[in-house]
């Protein structure tokens, strides 16, 4: 069918419709025959599709002839009498019983909800935590007696380990959990979301004051100098300071003016004793002559004493002393509170609970857990407001004994385990 376009003034040919014809139902093919078919006990049934019956039918082949590379089947636990009885005989389950726990688990395909639901044996009620229970203590056992832990690979191990530390009353715990989880009502969900919120809160306060606190140690703490620096110790640069002094000592004019302090000077500041009147002071009157010294000759000698050595206290409150510490006894120490240490301090900023807090952090998590474990026990607190040194010392003396604890702890885990693996080599 055609139609003139008075645009273009020519015709254009319209696209015309396909017919679409059906098959017919001889062209279809045969409708596909299904059976149901039980289980010996007669507790679980499926369709499956049938074999074609005559030669000439030209159905496709029966769904487990083409799938049988998929018919994977669970694998069960194989043991016999003697095995059972020696270990795996439970006062809780008999032979039967655990048989009868074997075979479902095998037809259902390890599907432990399936196997809940058809499991029944005796009068005995049975959950899904004490079916799982039992046949993993079996699959466990069987696997430890094939081959024992020392041979074993690292997925074996993983294997046995968790088929060995599986806990009825945690998994029932945890899904009575779940369940009220699940079942939870409006008021008891905003308030979760709002408590979610408020923690949310708290942790970025506490990001940020620690971001806060880690910026103030680093302005109060002190650029490192690299190693290229050999003035870097108070001992260096007082040998810089006395090599500078010596040398400005031999200049016409110097520069710099000690201490006084021979610490720091390395040598004795000589103090005159005597000295000669100004040359300015020549035409004034005697010094000496004068109504000072008469006034001094006639002072009685207590007053006079009195008077040298209150001189003689101003000369030396003038003169710097010493930086060495005074000599206290301990009685003076420990009332004024004075601490003097002796071990080498580090450089930068160090703060006295840093002493109390760092032994508490081992190189591994499981280490650090088993002595924070051991501190809550023997009731050390995590925080500790005053770190005075008798807490410090006392701190130090408990962490040692945690330590030697500890190191006991894993030499008797050791022997341990040196010993069940001789009993299971012997038993083996």
């Amino acid at each position: 069918m055609s139609q003139v376009n008075p645009l273009l003034n020519r015709e254009v040919r319209r696209p015309q419709p396909k017919m679409f014809k059906k098959p017919s139902i001889r062209a279809r093919g045969r409708a596909a025959r299904w059976s149901l078919i039980a289980s010996p006990d007669r507790k679980l049934r499926r369709w499956q599709r049938s074999a074609p019956q005559t030669a000439g039918d030209t159905e496709q082949p029966a769904p487990n002839d083409r799938f049988a590379q998929f018919n994977v089947q669970a694998e069960v636990p194989q043991y016999d009498a003697p095995t059972y009885d020696r270990s795996l005989a439970n006062a809780d389950w008999t032979r039967d019983e655990t048989d009868h726990l074997v075979e479902l688990y095998r037809e259902c395909n390890g599907k432990w909800p399936v196997i809940a639901d058809h499991y029944s044996f005796g009068e005995k009620e049975r959950t899904m935590e004490d079916l799982k229970s039992r046949f993993y203590s079996i699959s466990a056992t069987l696997l430890q007696l094939q081959n024992p832990i020392t041979s074993m690979t690292a997925t074996e191990y993983s294997l046995y380990e968790t088929l060995n530390g599986f806990s009825p009353e945690h998994e029932t715990s945890r899904k009575k959990l779940a369940e009220g989880h699940l079942y939870r009502r409006a008021n008891e969900v905003d308030e979760e979301t709002v408590l979610l919120g408020e923690l949310q809160r708290i942790m970025l306060n506490q990001a940020s004051l620690d971001s806060e606190r880690e910026e103030l140690r680093r302005r109060l703490d002190f650029p490192h100098t690299s190693n290229s620096y050999q003035y870097s110790t108070s001992q260096q640069l007082h040998q810089l300071w006395q090599q500078l002094l010596a040398q400005d000592r031999m200049k016409k004019n110097p520069r710099l003016r000690p201490t006084g302090n021979p610490a720091y000077d390395g040598y004795q500041t000589a103090t005159p004793t005597s000295a000669r009147p100004r040359d300015s002071n020549a035409g004034l009157p005697d010094s000496a002559s004068g109504p000072g010294r008469k006034a001094r000759d006639s002072l009685p000698a207590s007053a006079a004493a009195a008077s040298a050595s209150a001189t003689a206290a101003s000369a030396t409150a003038t003169t710097p002393q010493s930086t060495a510490p005074s000599d206290l006894s301990k009685a003076d120490c420990l009332r004024f509170g004075v601490v003097q240490p002796h071990d080498k301090l580090p450089s930068g900023v160090t703060f006295a609970s840093d002493r109390l807090s760092k032994p508490r952090v081992a190189k591994s998590t499981v280490q650090t857990d088993k002595i924070g474990a051991v501190l809550a026990h023997i009731g050390v607190p995590n925080l500790i407001p005053i770190p005075t040194p008798a807490v410090v010392d006392m701190f130090e003396t408990i962490m040692g004994r945690v330590l030697a604890l500890l190191d006991l702890r894993k030499l008797a885990e050791r022997e341990e385990q040196e010993l069940r693996v001789r009993g299971a080599e012997t038993a083996a």
